[in-house]
């Protein structure tokens, strides 16, 4: 038997371990069946998987479902950073993360983050990047607080100017679904 019906047989163990991380019934759904796929096109050894011939390496696949979900998250917060706190529209951020246009201007954001000094770069990365807040950040890093805000802040300034045309484009494509 290959490994895909081994995986399904334990289908609703997996769906308790994606809603495990906060997830609705269908968004674990949805999950799980991307971990499928994710499994079936990338683990060329098949016995990475498998605890002899009968059982899962159950570990593996929450291991996978709990990167694919972090990923996913790591990417909401990268477009909610850029929509959210700079721009008006609110909405459907979410419903759109395969557009061509969101990934022209993320790749706009990054490009021009990456310009920065270091100091300026590793605040707003570790930032928005990571699920901290401004006051844990400034805890850890010993940093006043008022220093990380305002180098944010100038930041979130520097990306609104040099961004703009791509954030119109992106704008303008959304508004055509």
């Amino acid at each position: 038997m290959g490994i895909l019906p081994r995986l399904a047989k334990r289908h609703e163990d997996w769906l308790r371990m994606a809603r495990s991380f906060g997830l609705d019934r269908d968004d674990a759904h949805d999950l799980v069946q991307d971990m499928y796929l994710r499994l079936y096109q990338y683990v060329d050894n098949p016995e990475k998987l498998e605890y002899g011939d009968d059982d899962v390496n159950t570990f593996f696949v929450y291991i996978t479902l709990r990167n694919m979900y972090l990923r996913e998250m790591t990417n909401r917060a990268r477009i909610k950073f850029v929509s959210i706190e700079e721009f008006d529209d609110k909405e459907e951020i979410y419903n759109i993360e395969s557009d061509q246009a969101l990934t022209v201007l993320l790749d706009a954001v990054k490009g021009e983050v990456s310009k920065w000094d270091w100091y300026d770069n590793k605040l707003f990365t570790i930032y928005h990047d990571g699920d901290v807040s401004l006051r844990k950040l400034s805890e850890a890093t010993k940093i006043s607080l008022r220093s990380i805000y305002n180098t944010l802040k100038n930041g979130r300034d520097k990306i609104k100017t040099s961004c703009e045309n791509e954030y119109q484009t992106w704008a303008e494509a959304k508004g055509t679904r």
